[in-house]
Order: structure tokens, then C-alpha cells, then sequence
């Protein structure tokens, strides 16, 4: 078995009650063994007016969360405790970009529960592909053999990744414009590893009892940003076609 600090990403082969990297107690939690990846010795690169441009474009996320700003190559954390909605709102706002997405899987693998959370989300894309049981490396592969735009991994800490490495996936993934993070929390309800993570996000949701709200942004203000996780029954749902006449042969 393996072990890894959710606060600073340190590896032990046994279980600790303080991580002796970053001294902070209680962040030790038992793993999947994650090999070293190659994408870690990848070194970010661009240019000044690349860079630029990143700062003026907006993502568009039609019919879905509508007063969330979202910035390109923005890394998005939901957080909320067991059941609030958290991965179904990675869903919805994954689905909700045009274009190729990757679902990381980590959690549950290909399961029932998570066709049932797609049908419950109305995903239905032929290009909403999802991996599970994968390697950093492998992930990479899968995202650049289908151009996505936007991966969600589900959850980060089990798939062990720290909060560098998911910024670094942003980098060498060069048509990737959207990373989100779904993160378990702590027995009291604090998102575990809350520093670490909520410094690297550009973006942080909270998710309770399938609402959600804005509680971190680069892009605009928190105020008045929130709402539900799912959409409505397709029964409240007013119909926009018109009943035609019936016709008698």
C-alpha cells in the first residue's frame, strides 16, 4: 500500500499521523500506486503574446451555470462532502464545453453509479469520453489523442495528483482550455488539502445538498453566483413546440 499527504503531495510507504514535509497533521491518506510520470519532466513553454491572449478570452458554457465566468486555462476545485453533487456538477459543467472532454474516472471506475449520475446529468456526447484506472501518462495520451478542450478528473485525491501536476497538465496539453478537480473533504467538512489546492485554483466551488456557490474567482466577483447542480425535471420543463392538429385520413 501507498500512502501520499493530500496537503503537499508527499509519498510515504507507511501511514503517518504528520507529514514530515509540510508538518501538517491528519493529511495522510492511503493511495493508488501512481508511477512517475514522463509529463512530469515536460517543461512549460510559450510566449509573451500567447500569454497575453489568455487573459482575454472567456470560455463559453451555453445552458449550464450561466453566472460563472470562466477564463481560459482555468483550473477549477468543487468541493462538498459525500453525496452533495460535487461530480455531478463536474459533469454538467464538463459537458456543458463545446468540443472534445475527457472524464477522469478515478473514483469510481465505469460503473453503474456513474452511468446513472450521466443520465441524471443528460450527458449523452459522443465526444464526452472517460478514462479510468489510468496513469498520469496515460491520461495525457488519451486528452491528446482526442484534442480535448476541458478533462475532469474525479476525484484528485484519488487519483493522487497534487496541485502542481494538475497545473502542469494544463501546460503540456496544448489544446486543453479547462481543468476541474472535484476534492474529497475531511471529517469536519474542511476540503482536505484546502491550502495547497485552493492556491493553485483559479476557481473554487462549493457544492451542498445539490446546490452550489461561488467561494474563490480570478474572473468576477462571488457575489449572487451560485444555483442548482441539476437541471430541472424535464416535467417542469415548459414545452416550446406546438401540439399539431390532428389530421383525419
Amino acid at each position: 500500500m501507498l500512502w501520499r499527504c493530500i496537503a503537499c503531495g508527499a509519498f510515504y510507504e507507511t501511514h503517518l499521523l504528520v507529514c514530515t514535509s509540510c508538518w501538517r497533521d491528519g493529511q495522510i491518506a492511503l493511495c493508488g500506486h501512481r508511477q512517475p510520470a514522463n509529463i512530469d519532466l515536460v517543461p512549460a513553454t510559450s510566449d509573451a503574446r500567447t500569454l497575453a491572449r489568455m487573459g482575454w478570452k472567456v470560455l463559453e458554457h451555453p445552458g449550464v451555470y450561466d453566472t460563472l465566468v470562466l477564463g481560459l486555462g482555468a483550473l477549477v476545485l468543487v468541493s462538498g462532502p459525500p453525496g452533495a453533487g460535487k461530480s455531478s456538477w463536474a459533469c454538467r459543467l464538463l459537458d456543458a464545453i463545446p468540443g472534445p472532454v475527457v472524464l477522469v474516472a478515478a473514483e469510481e471506475g465505469l460503473a453503474p453509479s456513474l452511468a446513472a449520475r450521466l443520465l441524471r446529468c443528460r450527458v449523452k456526447r459522443p465526444d464526452f469520453a472517460i478514462i479510468a484506472r489510468a496513469s498520469v501518462d496515460a491520461v495525457v495520451e488519451f486528452a491528446l489523442a482526442r484534442k480535448a478542450v476541458a478533462v475532469a478528473i474525479d476525484s484528485v485525491q484519488e487519483a493522487a495528483w497534487n496541485p502542481q501536476e494538475l497545473r502542469h497538465l494544463l501546460a503540456v496539453v496544448p489544446t486543453l482550455d479547462l481543468l476541474i478537480g472535484v476534492q474529497q473533504v475531511t471529517k469536519d467538512g474542511q476540503p482536505a488539502g484546502l491550502m495547497a489546492l485552493q492556491h493553485e485554483s483559479d476557481i473554487q466551488v462549493a457544492v451542498e445538498t445539490m446546490e452550489w456557490r461561488l467561494k474563490k474567482s480570478r474572473y468576477q466577483d462571488l457575489a449572487d453566483v451560485g444555483g442548482d447542480v441539476l437541471p430541472a425535471p424535464m416535467s417542469e420543463i415548459p414545452s416550446t413546440t406546438k401540439e399539431l392538429p390532428h389530421v383525419v385520413a
